[in-house]
């Protein structure tokens, strides 16, 4: 599988996300200023932001990790293009107001588990916690999808969900790979 030249897609994406978050972002403070059913949605937006960040946390160091330690070059490919994605969310999230996330308790049991394994073992588990930290983050950002009522939040919550899925489905064939 031949992969061209993605980093222009990926900033144009990410130009894209960040814009209409921050747009997102600046009209559910206003909105909230204004009505104070806006404002509860906005903290429990925030909230959800704050557990997207955690998971994209755990999975942006198992990736930046797997980048040194991995032996399949297909499963050094997923690494790759996920520490790229999350640093790009991680920013969008960070212009939200989203403060920078330590990852979830899970996902530094993973981090352990991971430094101390090598070769086959470690890409399966890396793998594994990718497929794992995914299915939470596609349950999380559904949820914020559907709490919020920003439509460019949902709107973004949409575009993501479809990313989630696919980094899903492609981390459970690699699976089947190693």
């Amino acid at each position: 599988m031949e992969i061209k030249d993605t980093s222009n897609r990926r900033e144009f994406l990410a130009k894209s996300i960040k814009t209409a978050l921050v747009i997102g972002a600046g009209a559910s403070v206003a909105g909230g200023v204004l009505n104070p059913v806006a404002a509860m949605a906005q903290n429990a937006d925030t909230a959800l932001q704050a557990k997207i960040a955690m998971l994209g946390t755990a999975s942006l160091q198992t990736s930046q990790l797997a980048l040194t330690k991995v032996s399949n070059a297909e499963v050094k490919m997923f690494a790759k293009f996920e520490a790229a994605e999350q640093e790009v969310m991680g920013k969008i999230l960070k212009d939200m107001g989203t403060m920078v996330q330590t990852p979830t308790a899970d996902g530094k049991a993973l981090l352990t588990k991971l430094q101390s394994l090598s070769g086959e073992a470690f890409d399966r588990a890396f793998m594994q916690g990718q497929v794992d930290t995914h299915k939470k983050l596609k349950d999380a950002v559904s949820a914020l999808m559907n709490a919020s009522s920003n439509k460019h939040v949902k709107n973004v919550a949409s575009l993501a969900l479809a990313t989630i899925q696919e980094h899903t489905e492609r981390g459970q064939m690699l699976l089947t790979r190693i």
